[in-house]
Protein backbone atom coordinates (compact mmCIF):
# COMPACT_ATOMS: atom_id res chain seq x y z
CA UNK A 1 0.00 0.00 0.00
CA UNK A 2 2.84 2.40 0.82
CA UNK A 3 4.30 1.96 -2.65
CA UNK A 4 0.97 2.81 -4.29
CA UNK A 5 0.43 5.83 -2.09
CA UNK A 6 3.99 6.91 -2.81
CA UNK A 7 3.09 7.18 -6.49
CA UNK A 8 0.19 9.45 -5.63
CA UNK A 9 2.17 11.95 -3.57
CA UNK A 10 4.14 13.43 -6.51
CA UNK A 11 0.93 13.79 -8.51
CA UNK A 12 -0.93 15.69 -5.82
CA UNK A 13 2.24 17.62 -5.03
CA UNK A 14 2.42 18.73 -8.64
CA UNK A 15 -1.22 19.77 -8.58
CA UNK A 16 -0.65 21.92 -5.52
CA UNK A 17 2.52 23.40 -7.02
CA UNK A 18 0.74 24.35 -10.23
CA UNK A 19 -2.11 25.89 -8.27
CA UNK A 20 0.37 27.95 -6.24
CA UNK A 21 2.18 29.01 -9.40
CA UNK A 22 -1.10 30.02 -11.06
CA UNK A 23 -2.01 32.09 -8.02
CA UNK A 24 1.42 33.76 -7.95
CA UNK A 25 1.30 34.47 -11.69
CA UNK A 26 -2.15 35.99 -11.38
CA UNK A 27 -0.95 38.23 -8.52
CA UNK A 28 2.05 39.30 -10.60
CA UNK A 29 -0.25 40.32 -13.43
CA UNK A 30 -2.37 42.23 -10.95
CA UNK A 31 0.63 44.14 -9.64
CA UNK A 32 2.02 44.98 -13.07
CA UNK A 33 -1.34 46.28 -14.21
CA UNK A 34 -1.34 48.79 -11.40
CA UNK A 35 -4.32 47.41 -9.50
CA UNK A 36 -4.74 48.47 -5.89
CA UNK A 37 -3.02 46.46 -3.19
CA UNK A 38 -5.17 44.10 -1.15
CA UNK A 39 -7.27 41.17 -2.22
CA UNK A 40 -10.66 42.88 -1.94
CA UNK A 41 -9.54 45.95 -3.85
CA UNK A 42 -7.92 43.87 -6.58
CA UNK A 43 -11.05 41.77 -6.96
CA UNK A 44 -13.25 44.85 -7.15
CA UNK A 45 -10.97 46.44 -9.74
CA UNK A 46 -10.94 43.23 -11.79
CA UNK A 47 -14.73 43.20 -11.90
CA UNK A 48 -14.75 46.79 -13.13
CA UNK A 49 -12.36 46.03 -15.99
CA UNK A 50 -14.40 43.11 -17.32
CA UNK A 51 -17.44 43.88 -19.39
CA UNK A 52 -20.46 41.60 -19.17
CA UNK A 53 -20.26 38.66 -21.55
CA UNK A 54 -21.76 39.72 -24.88
CA UNK A 55 -24.62 37.74 -26.41
CA UNK A 56 -23.66 35.51 -29.32
CA UNK A 57 -26.37 36.22 -31.84
CA UNK A 58 -29.78 35.69 -30.27
CA UNK A 59 -28.87 32.46 -28.50
CA UNK A 60 -28.33 33.92 -25.03
CA UNK A 61 -31.47 36.05 -25.16
CA UNK A 62 -33.55 33.10 -26.38
CA UNK A 63 -32.19 30.84 -23.63
CA UNK A 64 -33.01 33.47 -21.01
CA UNK A 65 -36.53 33.82 -22.37
CA UNK A 66 -37.15 30.07 -22.33
CA UNK A 67 -35.85 29.70 -18.77
CA UNK A 68 -37.95 32.61 -17.52
CA UNK A 69 -41.15 31.23 -19.09
CA UNK A 70 -40.59 27.84 -17.47
CA UNK A 71 -39.77 29.35 -14.08
CA UNK A 72 -42.98 31.39 -14.08
CA UNK A 73 -44.97 28.15 -14.41
CA UNK A 74 -43.04 26.21 -11.71
CA UNK A 75 -41.31 24.27 -14.46
CA UNK A 76 -37.62 23.59 -14.98
CA UNK A 77 -35.65 23.36 -18.20
CA UNK A 78 -31.97 23.00 -18.95
CA UNK A 79 -29.98 21.97 -21.98
CA UNK A 80 -26.38 21.42 -22.93
CA UNK A 81 -24.26 20.39 -25.88
CA UNK A 82 -20.65 19.23 -25.96
CA UNK A 83 -18.76 18.74 -29.24
CA UNK A 84 -15.07 17.94 -29.37
CA UNK A 85 -12.06 16.88 -31.39
CA UNK A 86 -9.35 14.78 -29.73
CA UNK A 87 -5.94 13.56 -30.84
CA UNK A 88 -3.75 10.91 -29.21
CA UNK A 89 -0.02 11.17 -29.92
CA UNK A 90 0.14 7.36 -29.86
CA UNK A 91 -2.08 7.41 -32.97
CA UNK A 92 -3.91 4.18 -31.99
CA UNK A 93 -4.76 1.98 -34.95
CA UNK A 94 -8.36 1.45 -33.83
CA UNK A 95 -8.96 5.19 -33.15
CA UNK A 96 -9.69 4.51 -29.47
CA UNK A 97 -7.67 5.49 -26.39
CA UNK A 98 -7.62 2.64 -23.84
CA UNK A 99 -8.92 3.14 -20.31
CA UNK A 100 -10.93 6.21 -21.21
CA UNK A 101 -14.65 5.43 -20.98
CA UNK A 102 -16.72 8.48 -21.96
CA UNK A 103 -14.08 10.30 -24.03
CA UNK A 104 -11.84 7.71 -25.69
CA UNK A 105 -12.09 8.71 -29.37
CA UNK A 106 -8.95 9.54 -31.34
CA UNK A 107 -8.74 11.70 -34.48
CA UNK A 108 -12.47 12.29 -34.50
CA UNK A 109 -14.77 15.28 -34.28
CA UNK A 110 -17.87 14.12 -32.49
CA UNK A 111 -20.98 15.16 -30.60
CA UNK A 112 -20.20 13.85 -27.17
CA UNK A 113 -23.47 14.75 -25.50
CA UNK A 114 -26.65 16.70 -26.14
CA UNK A 115 -29.00 16.87 -23.21
CA UNK A 116 -32.49 18.19 -22.50
CA UNK A 117 -33.84 18.18 -18.96
CA UNK A 118 -37.48 18.97 -18.07
CA UNK A 119 -38.83 19.10 -14.57
CA UNK A 120 -41.66 20.21 -12.36
CA UNK A 121 -41.20 21.65 -8.88
CA UNK A 122 -37.69 20.25 -8.68
CA UNK A 123 -37.23 21.75 -5.17
CA UNK A 124 -40.64 20.99 -3.66
CA UNK A 125 -41.83 22.62 -0.47
CA UNK A 126 -43.38 20.65 2.34
CA UNK A 127 -46.15 18.29 1.29
CA UNK A 128 -45.52 18.81 -2.42
CA UNK A 129 -44.56 16.63 -5.41
CA UNK A 130 -41.90 17.24 -8.03
CA UNK A 131 -40.08 15.37 -10.75
CA UNK A 132 -37.40 15.45 -13.43
CA UNK A 133 -36.62 13.76 -16.75
CA UNK A 134 -33.14 14.11 -18.25
CA UNK A 135 -32.72 12.84 -21.83
CA UNK A 136 -29.30 12.32 -23.45
CA UNK A 137 -28.12 11.60 -26.96
CA UNK A 138 -24.65 11.45 -28.51
CA UNK A 139 -21.71 9.12 -28.05
CA UNK A 140 -21.56 9.58 -24.29
CA UNK A 141 -25.18 8.43 -23.95
CA UNK A 142 -24.21 5.02 -25.31
CA UNK A 143 -21.36 4.75 -22.81
CA UNK A 144 -23.57 5.40 -19.79
CA UNK A 145 -26.45 3.12 -20.81
CA UNK A 146 -28.13 1.22 -18.06
CA UNK A 147 -29.09 -2.45 -18.29
CA UNK A 148 -32.79 -2.06 -19.01
CA UNK A 149 -33.71 -5.76 -19.10
CA UNK A 150 -31.50 -7.18 -16.37
CA UNK A 151 -29.62 -9.51 -18.69
CA UNK A 152 -26.22 -8.04 -17.92
CA UNK A 153 -25.63 -7.50 -21.64
CA UNK A 154 -25.44 -3.94 -23.01
CA UNK A 155 -26.22 -3.34 -25.80
CA UNK A 156 -28.79 -6.09 -26.07
CA UNK A 157 -31.80 -4.50 -27.73
CA UNK A 158 -32.30 -1.78 -30.32
CA UNK A 159 -33.02 0.71 -27.54
CA UNK A 160 -29.84 -0.14 -25.67
CA UNK A 161 -27.81 0.06 -28.86
CA UNK A 162 -29.02 3.50 -29.93
CA UNK A 163 -27.25 6.71 -28.90
CA UNK A 164 -30.14 7.73 -26.66
CA UNK A 165 -30.68 7.32 -22.94
CA UNK A 166 -32.86 8.62 -20.14
CA UNK A 167 -30.07 9.54 -17.76
CA UNK A 168 -32.62 10.37 -15.06
CA UNK A 169 -36.36 9.96 -14.69
CA UNK A 170 -37.76 10.28 -11.18
CA UNK A 171 -40.49 11.73 -9.00
CA UNK A 172 -40.00 13.25 -5.56
CA UNK A 173 -42.09 14.24 -2.56
CA UNK A 174 -41.19 16.42 0.41
CA UNK A 175 -42.82 14.96 3.52
CA UNK A 176 -43.62 17.54 6.25
CA UNK A 177 -41.57 15.80 8.94
CA UNK A 178 -39.10 17.79 11.04
CA UNK A 179 -36.82 19.85 8.83
CA UNK A 180 -38.06 18.04 5.74
CA UNK A 181 -37.88 14.45 4.48
CA UNK A 182 -37.52 14.22 0.70
CA UNK A 183 -38.44 10.95 -1.01
CA UNK A 184 -37.20 10.16 -4.52
CA UNK A 185 -38.11 7.21 -6.73
CA UNK A 186 -37.01 6.25 -10.24
CA UNK A 187 -33.73 6.36 -12.14
CA UNK A 188 -31.11 8.90 -11.03
CA UNK A 189 -27.37 9.52 -11.13
CA UNK A 190 -25.23 7.94 -8.44
CA UNK A 191 -24.54 9.66 -5.14
CA UNK A 192 -20.87 8.79 -5.48
CA UNK A 193 -18.05 10.69 -7.16
CA UNK A 194 -16.64 14.19 -7.60
CA UNK A 195 -17.43 14.41 -11.33
CA UNK A 196 -20.65 14.10 -13.32
CA UNK A 197 -21.72 12.88 -16.75
CA UNK A 198 -22.22 16.35 -18.25
CA UNK A 199 -18.89 17.77 -19.56
CA UNK A 200 -19.99 21.39 -19.07
CA UNK A 201 -20.44 20.85 -15.33
CA UNK A 202 -16.95 19.43 -14.76
CA UNK A 203 -13.69 21.35 -14.26
CA UNK A 204 -12.04 19.24 -17.00
CA UNK A 205 -13.38 18.04 -20.33
CA UNK A 206 -12.44 14.39 -19.86
CA UNK A 207 -13.71 12.37 -16.95
CA UNK A 208 -11.17 10.86 -14.58
CA UNK A 209 -10.23 7.29 -13.77
CA UNK A 210 -12.28 7.21 -10.56
CA UNK A 211 -15.40 8.30 -12.41
CA UNK A 212 -14.81 5.72 -15.15
CA UNK A 213 -13.90 2.67 -13.08
CA UNK A 214 -14.50 3.08 -9.33
CA UNK A 215 -18.22 3.90 -9.18
CA UNK A 216 -21.48 3.45 -11.11
CA UNK A 217 -22.97 6.07 -13.44
CA UNK A 218 -26.64 5.69 -12.49
CA UNK A 219 -28.85 3.75 -10.10
CA UNK A 220 -32.57 2.91 -10.02
CA UNK A 221 -34.64 2.62 -6.87
CA UNK A 222 -35.72 4.84 -4.01
CA UNK A 223 -33.94 7.39 -1.80
CA UNK A 224 -34.88 9.25 1.35
CA UNK A 225 -33.03 12.44 2.34
CA UNK A 226 -33.45 14.10 5.72
CA UNK A 227 -32.12 17.56 6.50
CA UNK A 228 -30.75 17.30 10.02
CA UNK A 229 -29.93 21.00 10.19
CA UNK A 230 -28.54 23.76 7.99
CA UNK A 231 -25.16 21.99 7.83
CA UNK A 232 -25.93 18.26 7.74
CA UNK A 233 -28.17 16.02 5.63
CA UNK A 234 -28.43 12.23 5.45
CA UNK A 235 -29.55 10.10 2.48
CA UNK A 236 -30.26 6.37 2.35
CA UNK A 237 -32.12 4.07 0.01
CA UNK A 238 -32.53 0.76 -1.74
CA UNK A 239 -31.54 0.34 -5.41
CA UNK A 240 -31.35 -2.41 -8.02
CA UNK A 241 -27.67 -1.78 -8.48
CA UNK A 242 -24.95 -0.45 -10.75
CA UNK A 243 -26.30 0.96 -13.99
CA UNK A 244 -29.39 -1.23 -13.91
CA UNK A 245 -33.06 -0.42 -14.49
CA UNK A 246 -34.20 -4.03 -14.18
CA UNK A 247 -32.27 -5.87 -11.47
CA UNK A 248 -29.70 -8.35 -12.80
CA UNK A 249 -30.25 -10.69 -9.85
CA UNK A 250 -32.84 -11.21 -7.14
CA UNK A 251 -31.14 -9.19 -4.39
CA UNK A 252 -31.17 -5.37 -4.07
CA UNK A 253 -28.34 -3.11 -3.01
CA UNK A 254 -28.22 -0.14 -0.65
CA UNK A 255 -26.67 3.30 -1.03
CA UNK A 256 -26.32 6.35 1.15
CA UNK A 257 -24.67 9.67 1.84
CA UNK A 258 -23.74 11.95 4.73
CA UNK A 259 -23.30 15.54 3.55
CA UNK A 260 -21.71 18.22 5.75
CA UNK A 261 -21.46 21.84 4.62
CA UNK A 262 -20.56 24.24 7.46
CA UNK A 263 -20.52 27.23 5.07
CA UNK A 264 -20.56 28.13 1.38
CA UNK A 265 -16.80 27.52 1.09
CA UNK A 266 -16.55 23.91 2.25
CA UNK A 267 -18.52 20.71 1.74
CA UNK A 268 -17.70 17.11 2.60
CA UNK A 269 -19.59 14.06 1.35
CA UNK A 270 -19.19 10.49 2.59
CA UNK A 271 -20.95 8.14 0.17
CA UNK A 272 -21.38 4.41 -0.07
CA UNK A 273 -22.95 1.59 -2.06
CA UNK A 274 -23.12 -2.11 -1.13
CA UNK A 275 -24.88 -5.23 -2.34
CA UNK A 276 -24.78 -8.11 -4.84
CA UNK A 277 -24.13 -6.88 -8.38
CA UNK A 278 -23.16 -9.99 -10.33
CA UNK A 279 -25.61 -11.05 -13.02
CA UNK A 280 -27.74 -14.18 -12.74
CA UNK A 281 -27.86 -15.00 -16.44
CA UNK A 282 -29.97 -15.94 -18.32
CA UNK A 283 -32.59 -15.58 -15.58
CA UNK A 284 -31.94 -12.51 -13.37
CA UNK A 285 -34.68 -13.63 -10.97
CA UNK A 286 -33.22 -17.06 -10.40
CA UNK A 287 -31.95 -17.97 -6.95
CA UNK A 288 -28.29 -18.73 -7.56
CA UNK A 289 -25.66 -18.80 -4.86
CA UNK A 290 -22.88 -16.71 -6.37
CA UNK A 291 -24.68 -13.88 -8.12
CA UNK A 292 -26.86 -13.16 -5.10
CA UNK A 293 -24.29 -13.91 -2.40
CA UNK A 294 -21.20 -12.10 -3.69
CA UNK A 295 -21.20 -8.45 -2.63
CA UNK A 296 -19.73 -5.34 -4.25
CA UNK A 297 -19.16 -2.22 -2.19
CA UNK A 298 -17.53 1.21 -2.45
CA UNK A 299 -16.72 3.87 0.12
CA UNK A 300 -16.45 7.25 -1.58
CA UNK A 301 -15.29 10.53 0.00
CA UNK A 302 -15.60 13.87 -1.78
CA UNK A 303 -14.45 17.27 -0.54
CA UNK A 304 -15.16 20.57 -2.27
CA UNK A 305 -13.34 23.63 -0.95
CA UNK A 306 -13.31 27.25 -2.06
CA UNK A 307 -9.93 28.44 -0.81
CA UNK A 308 -10.36 32.00 -2.11
CA UNK A 309 -12.91 33.72 -4.31
CA UNK A 310 -10.96 32.43 -7.33
CA UNK A 311 -9.09 29.33 -6.16
CA UNK A 312 -10.84 26.02 -5.49
CA UNK A 313 -9.85 22.46 -4.63
CA UNK A 314 -11.79 19.21 -5.10
CA UNK A 315 -10.62 15.92 -3.62
CA UNK A 316 -11.95 12.41 -4.11
CA UNK A 317 -11.05 9.07 -2.53
CA UNK A 318 -12.53 5.66 -3.37
CA UNK A 319 -12.09 2.21 -1.91
CA UNK A 320 -14.03 -0.68 -3.44
CA UNK A 321 -14.18 -4.45 -3.16
CA UNK A 322 -16.12 -7.37 -4.62
CA UNK A 323 -16.33 -11.06 -3.79
CA UNK A 324 -15.05 -13.56 -6.37
CA UNK A 325 -14.49 -10.87 -9.02
CA UNK A 326 -10.77 -11.14 -9.78
CA UNK A 327 -9.95 -11.02 -13.49
CA UNK A 328 -6.53 -12.66 -13.00
CA UNK A 329 -7.26 -15.16 -10.20
CA UNK A 330 -10.76 -16.64 -10.70
CA UNK A 331 -12.75 -16.93 -7.51
CA UNK A 332 -10.53 -14.51 -5.60
CA UNK A 333 -11.72 -11.41 -3.77
CA UNK A 334 -10.91 -8.15 -5.58
CA UNK A 335 -10.23 -4.61 -4.37
CA UNK A 336 -9.62 -1.25 -5.99
CA UNK A 337 -8.49 2.07 -4.58
CA UNK A 338 -8.00 5.54 -5.99
CA UNK A 339 -7.54 9.20 -5.16
CA UNK A 340 -7.73 12.43 -7.11
CA UNK A 341 -7.24 16.14 -6.61
CA UNK A 342 -8.51 18.95 -8.83
CA UNK A 343 -7.34 22.55 -8.54
CA UNK A 344 -9.49 25.20 -10.22
CA UNK A 345 -8.70 28.86 -10.79
CA UNK A 346 -10.97 31.63 -12.10
CA UNK A 347 -8.74 34.22 -13.74
CA UNK A 348 -11.64 36.44 -14.80
CA UNK A 349 -15.36 36.03 -15.38
CA UNK A 350 -14.47 34.80 -18.84
CA UNK A 351 -11.35 32.63 -18.34
CA UNK A 352 -10.68 29.72 -16.00
CA UNK A 353 -8.37 26.73 -15.72
CA UNK A 354 -8.19 23.38 -13.95
CA UNK A 355 -5.50 20.83 -13.16
CA UNK A 356 -6.34 17.26 -12.15
CA UNK A 357 -4.02 14.57 -10.81
CA UNK A 358 -5.24 11.10 -9.97
CA UNK A 359 -4.15 7.54 -9.26
CA UNK A 360 -6.09 4.30 -9.48
CA UNK A 361 -5.00 0.82 -8.44
CA UNK A 362 -6.85 -2.22 -9.79
CA UNK A 363 -5.21 -4.94 -7.75
CA UNK A 364 -7.07 -7.87 -9.33
CA UNK A 365 -8.07 -6.31 -12.66
CA UNK A 366 -11.77 -6.46 -11.80
CA UNK A 367 -12.47 -2.88 -12.94
CA UNK A 368 -10.12 -2.30 -15.90
CA UNK A 369 -9.55 -5.91 -16.93
CA UNK A 370 -5.81 -5.59 -16.24
CA UNK A 371 -3.91 -5.93 -12.96
CA UNK A 372 -2.36 -2.45 -12.94
CA UNK A 373 -1.69 0.87 -11.26
CA UNK A 374 -2.66 3.76 -13.50
CA UNK A 375 -2.50 7.54 -13.14
CA UNK A 376 -3.17 10.68 -15.12
CA UNK A 377 -2.46 14.41 -15.08
CA UNK A 378 -4.84 16.73 -16.94
CA UNK A 379 -4.61 20.46 -17.75
CA UNK A 380 -7.62 22.47 -18.96
CA UNK A 381 -8.14 26.07 -20.03
CA UNK A 382 -11.72 27.31 -20.55
CA UNK A 383 -13.04 30.48 -22.16
CA UNK A 384 -16.65 31.69 -22.07
CA UNK A 385 -17.56 33.11 -25.48
CA UNK A 386 -20.88 34.36 -24.14
CA UNK A 387 -23.04 33.75 -21.11
CA UNK A 388 -23.85 30.18 -22.18
CA UNK A 389 -21.37 29.31 -24.96
CA UNK A 390 -17.85 28.16 -24.17
CA UNK A 391 -14.73 26.57 -25.59
CA UNK A 392 -12.06 24.57 -23.81
CA UNK A 393 -8.67 23.06 -24.61
CA UNK A 394 -7.22 20.10 -22.71
CA UNK A 395 -3.92 18.28 -22.47
CA UNK A 396 -3.85 14.90 -20.70
CA UNK A 397 -1.15 12.37 -19.88
CA UNK A 398 -2.05 8.80 -18.83
CA UNK A 399 0.47 6.30 -17.46
CA UNK A 400 0.25 2.64 -16.39
CA UNK A 401 2.79 0.29 -14.84
CA UNK A 402 1.91 -2.09 -17.67
CA UNK A 403 2.26 -1.66 -21.43
CA UNK A 404 -1.44 -1.23 -22.21
CA UNK A 405 -1.80 1.76 -24.56
CA UNK A 406 -2.25 0.97 -28.25
CA UNK A 407 -0.28 2.57 -31.07
CA UNK A 408 -0.56 2.65 -34.87
CA UNK A 409 0.91 -0.87 -34.80
CA UNK A 410 -1.52 -3.41 -33.27
CA UNK A 411 1.45 -5.42 -31.97
CA UNK A 412 3.14 -2.57 -30.11
CA UNK A 413 1.92 -1.25 -26.76
CA UNK A 414 3.22 1.61 -24.65
CA UNK A 415 2.94 2.34 -20.90
CA UNK A 416 1.62 5.86 -21.48
CA UNK A 417 -0.54 8.05 -23.69
CA UNK A 418 -0.65 11.79 -24.36
CA UNK A 419 -3.68 13.48 -25.86
CA UNK A 420 -5.05 16.93 -26.64
CA UNK A 421 -8.67 17.91 -27.08
CA UNK A 422 -10.66 20.95 -28.15
CA UNK A 423 -14.26 21.28 -26.96
CA UNK A 424 -17.00 23.72 -28.00
CA UNK A 425 -20.38 23.67 -26.34
CA UNK A 426 -23.20 25.45 -24.59
CA UNK A 427 -25.36 25.00 -21.52
CA UNK A 428 -28.18 26.88 -19.87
Amino acid sequence: MSTRLGKLIPILGGVVAIAWASTAWSQTLTDTQGEPEGYAAAAADKEEKIDPLPPLGYFDETADGVKNWFNKHDLYISSGLSTAFQWSFNNPYDFKIPYRTLDNWHSRYFVGLWQLALGYNTNPDMNEFGGLVRFDTGRISRKIKADWNGSGIVPDTDWEHDEAEFEEAYIMYNVPIGNGLTLKGGKFVTLLGAEVIEPWLNPTWSRGLLFDFAIPFTTTGGLATYKVNDMVSVTAGGIVGWDNVEDNNSSPSITGQIAVSPNDRAALYVNGIWGPEQTCYPNPGAVQSGCNRNKRGVVDVVGNFKLTDDLGFIMNFDYGSEDEASAVNPGRHSTWIGASGIVTYQFTKRFSSAVRGEWFSDAQGSRTGVQQDIWDVTFDFKAMLSEYIYTRVEYRHDESDKGVYTTNNPNIFLPGDDSVALEVGYYF
